[in-house]
Formats: C-alpha cells, sequence, structure tokens
C-alpha cells in the first residue's frame, strides 16, 4: 500500500484566488494565479505547494 507524498509546503489561504510565484530568488517561478477547487484546495503546477482555504482546513471554522 503506498501513500502520497506530503506537499513541500502548505499555506491556509481566505481567499478563493490566489497568486503563487514560487518565492524569491532562483528557486522562485513565473507568478501564476490558481482559483481554489470545490474542495477548497489547489496545488500549484510549478512548485507543488498547496493551498488550503482556511474554512476547510484542518482546525479551521467550518
Amino acid at each position: 500500500m503506498s501513500t502520497l507524498p506530503e506537499p513541500p509546503e502548505v499555506e491556509t489561504v481566505t481567499a478563493k484566488r490566489v497568486a503563487c510565484d514560487g518565492g524569491e530568488g532562483a528557486l522562485g517561478h513565473p507568478r501564476v494565479w490558481l482559483s481554489l477547487g470545490a474542495d477548497g484546495k489547489v496545488t500549484c503546477p510549478y512548485c507543488d505547494k498547496l493551498f488550503i482555504l482556511a474554512d476547510t482546513a484542518p482546525g479551521g471554522s467550518a
């Protein structure tokens, strides 16, 4: 039985549309705008950072 690896970074957000540029310096990537899905999550296609809507995050106010 295999498990999925954890994303490299997880950020809890309050908006359903977020921007990701991978951070500063050489590790960055072009800025992309991402829309969170019906499940309140979206993963950056460049750096695999996971964005989770605060209301759906573990410990969030639901």
